[in-house]
């Protein structure tokens, strides 16, 4: 048996997520405001930055769990290791995300590289954060309590941001008497509350893995897997090749509201105030799913609380289509279809800790970072794929940039209500219908597995 959970990490497992979402939010939400609005680059200069740190980014996704499985463990540990000495390198690269230094041509140049080189940098301890639940579970109800306690800070991330973002950035660019430089400071302060809290984790956890002194004495967990054998993890693995596929279209239904928001609160409820108000309430209520997701998958087991859960936001997304307009009942059936947008973001990720133990006694192989490394293959998918189906159906309705929302005719709301949540609900159903009749892998089998992968490595 493993060492014991803690109550610290029972309570603060998660908090390391809490930094991390609070940095990504200034990417998420200001970004592209900053290059139009802040920096003021062209909008073909927008575009070329958009398309390269995208694609790339979305090209390396694959490699970052690679890797840590396929390297050398270092000092504190295959995992750990990587969340002290990456997120200083984090605080300073993503600062050059919010730039503009030079020539136009020179200062995008800095900005492409200062996204590329933080994304680098912060994915690898992100990958060994969250492949940690795989090191410090005893079972797969220790895994399903973890991921809800990281999707509950994850949530609680959300809400701080509503607060912060914007206005900090405003009143440090006030402070400085430099508009840009109120942008990377609060890209600088964000990293480093992640890398406070990634710190945090560090030492919490300390003692749960195998160190570099201890690898080196013959512990099985510092064995490097090769590319070949990381192949095998994946096509040897059917309920992972299942959970890309559904994950891809959860990821979708995410990414789809979270763009579309914007479109939803101009032109259907034609009131842009409401839309801090959305994102407020929204965040409380994925706090609140994603904090009761361990008790649900407890009782349920992840895998059928990860089918309810799509269930449950396919049905409440699609009936919000036809309440959309009375902006009332459209507040109370969205939250709660966030509410099990919540849960699914804390039970996925335990899902994923799962096909790791299933991919090990396969194999023989512990490759756990390298598939948890695989979330960022859906993720990334599911952004490049985003881009693609907004506007086309918003150019179906005859939708056109700057339009005045007064005369937003009935075919342009309801497109906008398409967009913002009926195809988000037909993507859910379809993740519901590929986790319900794809994902065999119960909480009894996976018992077995754990129990002759112990076995094994007693013997050895």
């Amino acid at each position: 048996m493993k060492k014991p959970l803690s109550n610290a990490l029972r309570t603060f497992y998660g908090v390391g997520d809490l930094g991390f979402s609070l940095m990504t939010s200034v990417e998420l939400y200001l970004f592209v405001f900053f290059l139009t609005n802040v920096a003021r680059f062209s909008l073909p200069m927008v575009a070329l930055i958009g398309s390269v740190t995208s694609i790339t980014d979305a090209v390396l996704s694959p490699f970052y769990g690679a890797i840590i499985s396929g390297t050398k463990p270092m000092k504190w540990g295959r995992n750990r290791s990587w969340m002290l000495i990456s997120p200083p390198i984090v605080v300073i690269l993503y600062m050059f995300q919010y730039t503009k230094i030079g020539p136009e041509a020179v200062a995008a140049a800095i900005v492409c590289a200062g996204f590329i080189l933080s994304h680098i940098a912060w994915n690898i301890p992100w990958v060994g954060n969250v492949s940690l639940i795989t090191v410090l579970a005893n079972n797969p109800e220790e895994r399903a309590l973890l991921a809800s306690r990281r999707g509950a800070w994850t949530s609680v991330a959300g809400i701080l941001y509503s607060y912060i973002g914007s206005p900090f950035a405003q009143f440090l660019g006030r402070a400085t008497g430099n508009e840009i430089l109120g942008y990377t400071l609060l890209a600088g302060a964000m990293a480093f509350l992640m890398l406070v809290g990634y710190w945090t984790i560090f030492k919490l956890t300390e003692g749960y893995e195998e160190t570099g002194d201890e690898i080196k004495a013959g512990a099985p967990s510092g064995q490097k897997v090769s590319g070949g054998e990381m192949l095998r993890l994946v096509f040897q693995n059917p309920p992972l090749l299942v959970l890309l596929l559904g994950d891809f279209f959860r990821y979708m239904v995410n990414f789809i509201m979270t763009a579309a928001a914007a479109y939803y609160f101009t032109y259907v409820a034609q009131n842009m105030s409401l839309l801090p108000v959305y994102l407020l309430v929204g965040s409380i209520a994925q706090l609140v799913g994603a904090y009761f997701s361990g008790a649900i998958s407890k009782a349920l087991t992840t895998r059928t609380a990860t089918i309810f859960g799509l269930f449950g936001l396919a049905a409440s997304l699609i009936i919000c289509k036809f309440v959309a307009l009375d902006i009332t009942m459209f507040f109370i059936v969205v939250s709660i279809a966030r509410v099990f947008l919540g849960l699914l973001t804390a039970v996925l990720v335990a899902l994923y800790s799962d096909v790791a133990v299933y991919g090990e006694w396969k194999t023989g192989h512990n490759a756990a970072p390298f598939i948890m490394g695989l979330m960022n293959l859906s993720l990334k998918s599911a952004v490049i794929s985003r881009g693609i189906i907004i506007p086309i159906v918003l150019a179906a309705a005859g939708f056109t940039a700057g339009a005045d929302p007064a005369t937003a005719t009935l075919e342009l709301k309801n497109a906008v209500i398409n967009v913002f949540l009926f195809i988000p609900g037909i993507f859910a159903a379809i993740s519901c219908a590929i986790m319900a009749f794809g994902y065999k892998l119960t909480r009894e089998r996976l018992m077995e597995l754990q129990a002759e992968i112990d076995k094994k490595k007693v013997r050895t």
